[in-house]
């Protein structure tokens, strides 16, 4: 039997759970919530000058948020504070090489996706971050200097790159030292921008096989300045670094793997790089048939242990080979795993009255 004065408690413990399963349940209501900013998704605007809100957001990590851009393939990590940013669309415009900024040519063009501080206004402007994106083709043709974007002597840099995109930060983007700019330098300095693979139109394909084509020509491979031939292992060490291992191949020489280039350099006794092999993350828009679509009929074609390899020959020196996994019944039609450029008389021994290899 319960007392008298036992009944009030009773009754305020049963208040207090009551209270506790209507707020416990509310909290679950949205798990994925994680109190960011939840309008639309980023919605690509044709117009300059015109803003469109961020995109839901959502990172591991408590003092962060993430910008996702599905269009051009990429996220980008901002810090907590810059909750309830916003995205500014305008457009970069490359002009004809040899004449000034007023009434020049323009020769290409695209977009800008600016990331704004929500502390911005009219009247006390921050400073924005800037990501011009380019297509392969533009970014080469930029290198190249066959145009150029702005009065600047330096052109944009790159901030990373998919299959299809690159994307950078402009040259003095930060010149007019607005409020906040040393917070987007730090932001920056965290290498925050990441980037996914995207689905390649048939244009883009096309010009990425093209360009590996070329670059092979040149002893390259697209994600590497380091040539076949012309380079040793010395010169690359100087930049990047002793390799993160480097295997030895008794029929061939020691291969050095860079990790964080998607970068494999063979080399022979004499320190010369003879072989440059690229698993960029780019090749995995490329399949088989439609390298053989671009490229023609392979002058080298072998099957063996669960790979398919095709050869072309690039220039009168080196030749290019691409590996994909063997076709199946379900993937008839692989996509790339890797390439390599391969300078053959790299690989002769004559001290050894070894040929070297072709393929």
């Amino acid at each position: 039997m319960i007392s008298k004065n036992k009944k009030p408690t009773l009754k305020w413990m049963i208040a207090v759970l009551a209270l506790t399963l209507v707020v416990g349940c509310s909290s679950l209501s949205n798990p994925l919530n994680n109190g960011q900013n939840s309008k639309g998704s980023l919605t690509s605007s044709p117009l300059t000058g015109t803003t469109t809100p961020n995109s839901p957001s959502s990172s591991p990590d408590s003092n962060s948020i993430v910008y996702k851009n599905t269009e051009y393939g990429f996220t980008f990590t901002l810090p907590k504070n810059w909750k309830g940013y916003s995205i500014v669309n305008t457009l970069w415009e490359g002009l004809a090489v040899g004449s000034q900024q007023s009434g020049q040519k323009v020769v290409e063009t695209g977009p800008i996706i600016s990331i704004r501080d929500p502390k911005w206004t009219t009247q006390t402007p921050r400073q924005d971050i800037p990501i011009m994106v380019f297509t392969l083709d533009q970014w080469n043709s930029l290198q190249k200097e066959v145009f150029h974007i702005g009065a600047a002597p330096i052109g944009p840099s790159e901030l990373g790159r998919n299959n299809t995109y690159v994307l950078a930060l402009p040259a003095r983007y930060n010149f007019a030292f607005l409020e906040g700019y040393k917070d987007v330098e730090t932001i920056l300095e965290s290498k925050p921008l990441q980037t996914q693979t995207t689905q390649l139109n048939p244009d883009a394909t096309k010009s990425l096989i093209l360009n590996m084509m070329t670059f092979a020509q040149q002893g390259k491979v697209i994600n590497s300045d380091y040539a076949a031939k012309t380079t040793n292992i010395e010169d690359v060490e100087k930049v990047w670094g002793k390799a993160d291992k480097t295997d030895y191949v008794a029929s061939a020489g020691r291969y050095a793997t860079y990790t964080s280039h998607n970068v494999v350099f063979g080399i022979n006794k004499g320190d010369q790089l003879f072989e440059v092999r690229s698993y960029d993350s780019r090749l995995k828009g490329i399949t088989i048939s439609k390298a053989q679509e671009v490229l023609g009929t392979p002058a080298y074609n072998s099957k063996t242990n669960g790979q398919e390899i095709i050869g072309y020959t690039a220039g009168s020196e080196f030749k290019i080979e691409m590996i994909f996994p063997q076709a199946t019944k379900d993937n008839p039609n692989p996509v790339m795993d890797h390439y390599n450029v391969l300078y053959p008389q790299g690989t002769v021994n004559n001290m050894a009255d070894d040929p070297g290899r072709q393929w």
